[in-house]
C-alpha cells in the first residue's frame, strides 16, 4: 500500500527540534542584551537657532539648522515665510560644520510670526524634511503696526505643512525598486540554481535562460524608473523629469553610481547571458561536493550518496564558457550596486556594511530565485505529463537553500545591529518596524521549507511520482514563492526607509 503521508516524528526528533528552537530564542536574547549603544550615523534634525516657538525682540538676519549627520539640500532646500515679504529663500547658505547650515537673510526678517521649511537628503539619498516657527516682535522697516499679512497671501499653517517632496515620485521609485529587486532575485537565483542544482533537458535549461534574460530587462526598466522616481520625489514634482539639473542634483553622488552600476549590469544580463550544455555526468557537481563535506539537506539519503548526484541517464547540466563568463560581470555589478545604495552608505564601516548588504542580497536571491526555479521546473514537467523527479530536485536544492538561509540570517542580523542604534528602534522607527515585519514573513517562508523537509520529502521517498505528494509539493512551493514576494517587497522598501525616530 502506498503511504502518501509519513508517520509522526519520533520523540527524539521532537526533542531535538525543541532544543533548536530554544537555542534560537537564546541567541535572540543575547543579541538584544549585547546590542551596541553607540550612536549610529543616522541623519536627523537636531535643533535650530532661533528654536521652534522662540520669541525675539530684534530682527533676524541668520538662521542656523543642525542635523545629526551629513546632509545635502534637496528639492526646495530652505524656504522662509517672511511676515512682510512672503516666501523667500536665504541670501546665502554656508556650512560651519558637518550637518550645520547657516542661512543668511538680507534684509533681515522682522514684523511678526515666521515660518521655516527645510528639505535635505542624507548620504543614503533618504530625503528628510520638516518645519518650525518663531516670532520676531521688532517691526519691519521701522513700522509699528505689528504683524503684517505676507505678500503671497499664504497662511503660516498652510506654508508649514506644504509639500516639499512629490509623493507620486516616491511611489514610482518604490514600485520600480521592487521590480528591479524582484528581477535581481530571479536573475541571480535562477543562475545559481542552473549552475548548481539543475539537471534536466535542453528545453528546461533554455526555459530558465529565457527568464534570466527577461529578468535582466526588468532590472534595466526598474532601475530607470527608480532613478526618475527619485528625481521627481526630491525635486518636488514631475516637471523635474525634463530638468537635467535635477538629475545631477539627485543622482550626482553614490545613489547615481549605484543605479548606474545596476543599469549596466541588467543590460549585460539581458544581452549576454548564455549557456553551454554538457552531460550531467561530465559537469562539475557543486551540490554533491558540498553534501559530501557537510551533512545538510533534506532526505534520508544524501546527494553525495546518490549515483551521479541523482541525475538521470540523459540529463544535461548548465556550465559557463569564456563568453558566458562575461555575463557574470553583469551579475557582479548588480550585486555590488548595493554597496553604494541605502543605509550601507552611512551606517558602520561603509565597505563592511556594503559587503554584508551585497552578500545578503546574493543569499536571498539564491533562496528566493531557487524556490521560484524549482516551482517552475516541476510545474513544467507536470503540465507536460512527464516524470517530475521531484525528490531529486528538492533534495539537491535543499543543500543550497540551507546554506543560503544561514547566510541570509547572519547578514540580516549584522545589518540590523549596525543600522539600528538600540533594540527600541525595532518598534520606534520605520526601518525597525519593516525589519520586524520582514522577519515574520521570512519565518513563514522558512516554515514552508521545513514542511517540505519533514513532511513532503518523506512522502516522496515512499513514492516519488505519487500524485498527492507531487501536488502537495507544488502547492507548498507556490505559497512559498508568494510569501517570498512579500519579503522582496519589504526588502526594497527597507533600502531607503527612515532609520531615525
Amino acid at each position: 500500500m502506498v503511504r502518501s503521508r509519513p508517520p509522526l516524528p519520533a520523540v527524539g526528533v521532537l526533542v531535538s527540534r525543541i532544543a533548536r528552537g530554544l537555542t534560537a530564542v537564546a541567541v535572540v536574547v543575547l543579541v538584544v542584551a549585547a546590542w551596541p549603544t553607540v550612536a549610529g550615523a543616522h541623519t536627523g534634525f537636531e535643533s535650530s537657532e532661533p528654536a521652534d516657538g522662540a520669541v525675539l525682540d530684534a530682527p533676524v538676519d541668520a538662521i542656523t539648522l543642525r542635523f545629526s549627520g551629513a546632509a545635502e539640500p534637496a528639492g526646495e532646500g530652505f524656504v522662509v515665510l517672511d511676515p512682510v515679504l512672503g516666501p523667500r529663500e536665504p541670501t546665502s547658505v554656508t556650512r560651519s560644520a558637518e550637518g550645520v547650515f547657516e542661512l543668511g537673510f538680507d534684509p533681515a526678517i522682522a514684523g511678526g510670526e515666521v515660518g521655516v521649511r527645510w528639505s535635505v537628503r542624507a548620504p543614503d539619498a533618504h530625503p528628510i524634511d520638516g518645519s518650525f516657527r518663531f516670532t520676531v516682535t521688532a517691526p519691519a522697516g521701522g513700522s509699528t503696526s505689528g504683524a503684517l499679512t505676507p505678500e503671497s497671501g499664504e497662511s503660516l499653517e498652510d506654508f508649514l505643512v506644504g509639500e516639499r517632496t512629490s509623493p507620486g515620485g516616491r511611489l514610482l521609485a518604490d514600485a520600480s525598486r521592487f521590480l528591479s529587486m524582484g528581477a535581481t532575485m530571479i536573475a541571480v537565483g535562477f543562475l545559481v540554481f542552473c549552475l548548481t542544482v539543475m539537471r534536466g533537458t535542453r528545453r528546461e535549461l533554455r526555459l530558465l535562460l529565457f527568464w534570466v534574460r527577461r529578468a535582466g530587462v526588468v532590472i534595466v526598466v526598474g532601475t530607470a524608473g527608480d532613478a526618475i522616481g527619485q528625481v521627481v520625489h526630491q525635486a518636488g514634482g514631475f516637471g523635474a523629469v525634463v530638468d537635467p539639473g535635477a538629475y545631477w542634483s539627485v543622482l550626482g553622488g553614490s545613489l547615481g553610481v549605484s543605479l548606474g552600476a545596476r543599469l549596466v549590469g541588467g543590460a549585460i544580463i539581458a544581452t549576454r547571458a548564455r549557456l553551454v550544455m554538457v552531460h550531467a555526468r561530465h559537469a562539475r557537481d557543486v551540490v554533491r561536493s558540498i553534501s559530501a563535506r557537510v551533512p545538510i539537506g533534506a532526505g534520508a539519503v544524501r546527494v553525495a550518496d546518490r549515483p551521479d548526484g541523482g541525475a538521470q541517464e540523459r540529463d544535461l547540466a548548465w556550465e559557463l564558457d569564456r563568453r558566458g563568463a562575461f555575463a557574470l560581470v553583469g551579475f557582479v555589478l548588480v550585486l555590488v550596486s548595493h554597496v553604494m545604495d541605502g543605509h550601507t552608505v552611512t551606517e558602520g564601516s561603509r565597505w563592511l556594511t556594503g559587503t554584508a548588504s551585497s552578500v545578503h542580497v546574493l543569499a536571498a536571491a539564491v533562496w528566493v530565485g531557487g524556490v521560484a526555479a524549482l516551482a517552475l521546473v516541476i510545474r513544467d514537467r507536470w503540465r507536460r505529463d512527464e516524470p517530475t523527479h521531484s525528490l531529486v530536485m528538492v533534495i539537491r536544492y535543499s543543500v543550497v537553500a540551507t546554506l543560503a538561509l544561514a547566510v541570509v540570517a547572519m547578514a540580516g542580523v549584522y545589518l540590523a545591529v549596525v543600522i539600528l542604534g538600540a533594540p527600541s528602534e525595532l518598534w520606534s522607527t520605520a526601518w525597525g518596524r519593516m525589519f520586524v515585519a520582514k522577519f515574520v514573513i521570512v519565518a513563514v517562508a522558512a516554515a514552508f521549507g521545513a514542511h517540505n523537509h519533514h513532511v513532503i520529502v518523506p512522502a516522496l521517498e515512499v513514492s516519488e511520482e505519487h500524485p498527492d505528494a507531487v501536488a502537495r509539493l507544488r502547492a507548498t512551493l507556490v505559497k512559498e514563492v508568494w510569501t517570498l514576494t512579500g519579503v522582496t517587497l519589504l526588502t526594497a522598501l527597507l533600502v531607503r526607509a527612515a532609520s531615525t525616530v
